[in-house]
């Protein structure tokens, strides 16, 4: 733009503003006012990680209509630790779910499953321990049900008995063994339920070593969703559970976790921090402010129009995204650093020339005129820079940029609006002026000055610097375990730790979807793949070992069982009885239950004994008949569990057909990593594990595959919006300077801002993550906004000492970098690691970049006179 109509726009913008001061403000807080309850009203915040991913990529769309198929893909996952024999535990896990269950906004909440909801052959895919005790247990039970009567059946079962009577997983199979026959000694109604320990019997959710039982919690979200809603529902599970622990066992160690769980406690912490990041940032800015201006006016009036200007913002998030993320949730505190500058330069002009002027108008329009071609240009380029991630596939990002650079724009708009009406009201601005404190060109150049005099050493010593800079710079990679982003000490993050150490749970699975009629051999190929621990889900109906467990069944099958032949059935049960009872009180000890057995025992053939023969005939008759039909009714069923072949996807309980088996009717094969000390998520095992598995089945999903697109995405969208913005700033700066000299200076803070923070982050061993990532257009659009403002002055005042830092020039973009630097220093307040990295890389790559335009550029400004005399 010619330089005379930009002078006269920038002029008439200044004196249009300062003609109707009181109109300005009320438009402005007219427009502040819509914007904030727009933001109440309508601003959403989203926690779901796929939410940052465009849904036209073929890995995300696949994970999409995977959530769509299978409705328990985001179930919380509680967690109780303890032994896997203590049977409290269990207990415990069975009672928070039936509390849970009670609860409306809970759809379903599953502890484990009774035998009797699974099919009769599902004991053969148990894990080995179960597996060899059920076959003993079906063996036995074999030889009980052929008794002919149950004297035959109690002499058969006592021989398995001797020395285990009194343990009290024993007794309690034992007592409901011979309690119908001692009901039948005392001629009571008798009937022998001989399968009623296959249908108590309860299997837990458990994990591989049985250490850790979960209860899966299914949440009713068709009414509510988003951040607030997955929020509360996580609330409410913890509350509910820690009651029901506390009135039973409240020793024991429990935990939440889960995708949803970790998005949400990740998502509410990283707006925890941010909102007290942006308050500290706002008081901290603002005391700043009261230091350098020395009185409480000046900082109210730029604190109030940096308000205006961060309204502003929040209506164009509602208007432009509609929600914030993960990503983007920090844009407040990054905009009040950025927002502030804008008046600092006003302000450190103003300080300079008010003195050659009468009228503020004047006065401000000058400045309007000094300055505003540098804060046009820089804010430009800034909003460019974030623009530019916009044009990027990865959607997290280019949300991040949108808002980011509309906002910069609209602080620009309102604090070049607001600021000067609201110091034209306020009436006796020059004095107010006149207490800002100044820095002397003199002062300045007793500071940094040395470059000035010593251009050319000050440009070697720069460029070796950055040259053992890129070593160090080489070493940074990208990691790609978001767990190390996570607050340390988060519940989620810790539970889920345990989870990936332990078969069965680990929710960084890889998923394939695949038909039942392929799924065997999928299986198979998965099992062979280096890196895959095991494959559970639908994976668990073909156990590795399938063919060793029929032949271990079918040689069970071929030995027939044998009956007991008694000469007298009556003398024989009695006897065994008594026998029974004496053991009980042997070794039982204290145990109440097996003393109150024997006692029973006892009293029970006392009252056979005192009826004459033909009654204990007539008994002996009845419990023989009970004993028949139990026994046909145990028959059947270990002829159905003992059939030969592996159980079907009928077989499985509905908590494991939901979870498993989709809507469009495909199965779901969960491929464990191998346990090993890293995460899976480590770079080290993540690309290699995932592109393993690519090997047998190309369209693996879940969290490992969107972890590892979403890396090698945002990495790619961050490099391409760096060139981007490259691209655009650099042609704006050629529009404004009209010199590819001047171009080129102004944007050398960028570089040597770049080569510095990551040959920083080299050398402390930081690397790269999801969070600090953003790093690059912020860099971009900061350095070149201050290099702007250098280039300027010296154009202006080419003889100057220091060369574009006279003239107030150095004190605002060392006041404006200060600003910027507190805006992102106020991050290290935060508790999510990523958050905090990114507050870290900033700041130091802010300190670098200001050093750069003190000290680098000066001196390049100071040989600029021989390459274009």
């Amino acid at each position: 733009m010619p330089q005379s109509l930009r002078s006269r726009l920038l002029e008439s913008w200044a004196r249009g503003v300062l003609r109707r001061p009181r109109l300005t403000i009320l438009l402005c807080l007219g427009v502040a006012g819509v914007s904030a309850a727009l933001a109440i009203a309508r601003l959403e915040l989203h926690s779901d990680r796929s939410d940052l991913v465009s849904g036209e990529l073929d890995w995300s769309r696949r994970y999409a209509d995977y959530r769509h198929d299978f409705s328990r893909w985001d179930d919380l996952v509680l967690c109780f630790e303890g032994d896997p024999h203590d049977f409290r535990v269990d207990d415990l896990a069975r009672r928070v779910a039936e509390r849970l269950e009670s609860e409306e906004r809970v759809a379903s909440a599953d502890a484990g499953f009774f035998a009797t909801d699974a099919g009769p052959r599902m004991w053969k895919v148990a894990g080995e321990d179960e597996f060899e005790q059920a076959l003993n247990w079906f063996k036995h039970a074999r030889d009980v049900a052929v008794q002919p009567g149950p004297a035959e059946a109690l002499t058969n079962f006592a021989a398995t008995l001797t020395g285990f009577e009194h343990q009290t997983s024993v007794l309690e199979g034992l007592d409901t063994f011979i309690r119908p026959m001692l009901n039948g000694l005392q001629g009571q109604a008798t009937r022998f339920d001989l399968v009623a320990p296959i249908k108590d019997t309860w299997q837990s959710l458990a994990t591989g070593s049985g250490s850790i039982r979960t209860v899966l919690v299914h949440m009713d979200r068709t009414t509510v969703g988003g951040i607030e809603a997955v929020g509360e529902d996580l609330a409410l599970v913890r509350r509910i559970t820690a009651e029901v622990v506390q009135n039973t066992a409240p020793e024991t160690v429990w935990g939440a976790t889960g995708l949803p769980a970790l998005e949400a406690d990740e998502t509410t912490q990283a707006i925890e921090d941010s909102t007290a990041a942006s308050i500290i940032a706002f008081l901290l800015v603002t005391l700043m402010m009261l230091l350098v201006f020395k009185r409480l006016t000046l900082p109210l009036l730029a604190a109030g129009s940096l308000l205006v200007g961060m309204a502003w913002s929040f209506g164009w998030v509602v208007l432009s995204v509609g929600h914030l993320q993960l990503l983007s949730v920090v844009f407040s505190a990054i905009l009040i650093g950025l927002g502030i500058d804008f008046v600092l330069h006003l302000l450190a002009r103003l300080r300079v020339i008010h003195t050659e002027y009468d009228s503020l108008p004047d006065a401000m329009a000058r400045c309007f005129r000094d300055v505003g071609p540098g804060l046009i240009t820089g804010a430009t380029t800034t909003a460019l820079a974030f623009a530019a991630t916009a044009l990027t596939d990865f959607k997290g990002v280019a949300e991040m940029g949108v808002i980011a650079g509309g906002g910069v724009m609209l602080l620009l708009i309102a604090m070049l609006c607001v600021f000067p009406a609201a110091l034209a009201i306020g009436g006796r601005w020059r004095q107010r002026i006149e207490r800002v404190r100044v820095w002397n060109d003199d002062s300045l150049l007793r500071v940094v000055g040395w470059p000035n005099r010593r251009p050319v050493l000050a440009l070697c010593i720069t460029a070796l610097a950055m040259a053992a800079l890129l070593v160090p710079m080489s070493r940074v990679s990208y990691d790609t375990n978001i767990l190390n982003l996570q607050p340390k000490g988060l519940e989620s993050v810790q539970w889920q730790h345990k989870l990936e150490h332990d078969a069965g749970a680990n929710i960084w699975s890889g998923l394939v979807l695949t038909t039942p009629t392929d799924a065997a051999n999928m299986i198979e190929s998965l099992r062979n793949v280096p890196g895959v621990g095991g494959v559970s889900g639908m994976g668990m109906l073909f156990p590795p070992d399938a063919t060793q467990r029929e032949l271990r069944l079918k040689h069970v099958r071929e030995q027939a069982p044998t009956p007991v032949e008694l000469t007298d059935p009556q003398d024989r049960l009695t006897t065994t009885l008594e026998l029974i009872a004496t053991g009980l009180r042997t070794r039982g000890g204290n145990e109440p239950q097996a003393a109150a057995l024997a006692n029973d025992i006892t009293q029970s053939i006392a009252s056979w004994k005192s009826v004459d023969d033909s009654i204990r005939t007539d008994r002996m008759e009845a419990m023989t008949h009970a004993w028949e039909t139990g026994a046909v009714q145990l028959q059947t069923t270990v002829e159905r569990a003992m059939a030969p072949g592996m159980p079907g996807p009928d077989a499985l309980p509905p908590v494991l057909q939901e979870s498993w088996i989709g809507a469009d009717g495909q199965w779901l094969l969960r491929v464990e990593p191998l346990p090993d000390e890293n995460s899976i998520l480590e770079p080290t095992r993540l690309a290699t594990f995932v592109e393993s598995i690519r090997t047998v089945a190309p369209d693996v999903l879940g969290p490992p595959v969107q972890i590892l697109e979403s890396s090698r995405l945002i990495t790619a969208a961050y490099q391409m919006a760096a060139l981007y913005a490259l691209i655009a700033v650099t042609v704006i700066l050629l529009l404004d300077f009209r010199s590819i000299i001047d171009a080129a200076l102004a944007i050398t803070p960028v570089f040597i801002g770049f080569i510095g923070v990551f040959g920083v982050m080299g050398l402390v061993g930081m690397q790269v993550n999801f969070a600090n990532l953003m790093v690059l257009p912020l860099i971009f659009g900061i350095g070149v906004d201050a290099g702007v403002h250098v280039v300027h002055r010296w154009r202006k005042q080419p003889d100057g000492i220091p060369a574009g830092l006279i003239g107030g020039t150095g004190q605002a973009i060392t006041l404006t970098m200060c600003t910027t630097i507190i805006g992102f220093g106020s991050l290290l307040i935060a508790e999510h690691q990523g958050i905090r990295s990114l507050s870290i890389v900033m700041v130091t790559g802010l300190g670098i970049t200001w050093l750069a335009c003190m000290l680098v550029l000066p001196a390049a400004l100071r040989l600029r006179p021989r390459f274009n005399p």
